[in-house]
């Protein structure tokens, strides 16, 4: 929830600080971008680490006190440090997490994402609601409550404790084997980097709420949370590479419907229809079908990344995620810095990157570990 209030402030906090639309997309993108980079080196160490408790202490405090603190700011660039923060302890969080819930059965880390998303989708439509009623005054005393609630559980938690152990070092074919699901996982990652993003600004350009445009993000998490818990026990009868070849596909031919229907107002060369009545209806169901089937595939792939390179189980979750989102990133940060001013260009391109994951998935099928 923490690291999901950024985006859907876009619409808010351009006026706030005045900055340009290319200018607060390029910043987020960057803070992601860098912070992703470095999530592999939080996976090799989690998989060494055993005082977990002190780990997680410092990255979720880390999180919560940064990400809260927005509300303390009037400088766009101390924004853009503190959002770097909160990325950064979000970062360090995921390896660790991802292996801690897959320590019983690979499974289970469905419930590890299920509730992860669940805070992801309630993070836009609460922030944008609280930013329209109080101008986010008071939103660090947030952060500093679930400080303390962290340090009075997670230091006590006795299971957290575990055994030192050295991992097997890794091999170049083993990193080979992880290539087309880090490029597909990257497209994907572009792909609704560029939705979340930008759907909000789109929605504002449609003469929608700021709180329709939290809103879009929060029912997409929520369809994408049981989408994404669906796809790790589907993935386990069928393969998880059909998995993400049916989420490529649906973003794909979703997407190219909702860059053909104009709620700008204005006819496009490149749109087809133009829906004035019942608009927000409209836009609602049409993002949502876009983006949605991207996290059918959101567990999965991390699922299918640990089973190719068991022994080196954080290593390779912080491959499916971190990095997989470091490289979306870089690819939105060029994207949006040549045509991130034009709103509806970035929205009505996005099937681009859609189908090029779906290439991506389609190559990585030939690797499946239920095939192997």
């Amino acid at each position: 929830m923490a690291t999901s209030i950024f985006q859907p402030l876009g619409p808010y906090l351009t006026e706030v600080f005045s900055v340009s639309n290319r200018t607060y997309a390029m910043s987020l993108y960057s803070m992601s971008l860098t912070s992703s980079m470095v999530q592999p080196l939080f996976g090799i160490m989690s998989d060494k680490i055993s005082k977990r408790n002190l780990y997680l202490t410092i990255v979720l405090t880390g999180t919560f006190l940064s990400a809260y603190s927005i509300s303390l700011t009037k400088s766009f660039w101390i924004f853009v440090i503190l959002v770097f923060i909160a990325q950064f302890s979000n970062s360090a969080f995921h390896p660790m997490g991802a292996i801690m819930a897959t320590s019983r059965k690979k499974s289970d880390l469905a419930y590890f994402t299920l509730s992860g998303m669940f805070g992801y989708a309630v993070g836009p439509i609460f922030i944008t609601w609280y930013a329209q009623k109080t101008h986010l005054k008071g939103l660090h005393w947030i952060g500093i409550a679930l400080t303390i609630v962290i340090l009075l559980t997670i230091p006590r938690m006795k299971f957290l404790k575990v055994k030192k152990r050295k991992p097997p070092k890794l091999s170049i074919d083993g990193i080979k084997i992880l290539l087309p699901l880090l490029l597909y996982v990257a497209l994907r990652s572009a792909t609704m980097g560029t939705a979340q993003i930008y759907g909000p600004m789109y929605a504002k350009i449609a003469g929608l709420s700021l709180v329709i445009g939290g809103s879009i993000l929060t029912i997409t998490r929520i369809t994408g949370m049981l989408l994404s818990y669906t796809g790790v026990h589907i993935g386990e009868r069928i393969g998880n590479s059909y998995i993400n070849l049916m989420s490529a596909a649906l973003m794909l031919g979703s997407s190219i419907i909702f860059s053909l229907v104009d709620f700008s107002y204005v006819v496009h060369p490149w749109s087809v229809l133009n829906l004035s009545r019942n608009i927000t209806w409209h836009f609602v169901f049409l993002f949502v079908s876009m983006l949605a089937p991207g996290y059918f595939s959101m567990s999965s792939a991390t699922v299918e990344a640990q089973k190719r390179l068991p022994m080196n189980a954080a290593f390779a979750s912080s491959i499916a995620m971190g990095l997989g989102w470091s490289l979306g990133n870089l690819i939105n940060l060029v994207y949006s810095s040549v045509f991130g001013n034009n709103v509806l260009f970035m929205v009505k391109t996005i099937w681009i990157f859609a189908a090029a994951s779906l290439a991506f998935a389609m190559w990585d099928m030939s690797y499946d570990s239920l095939k192997r």
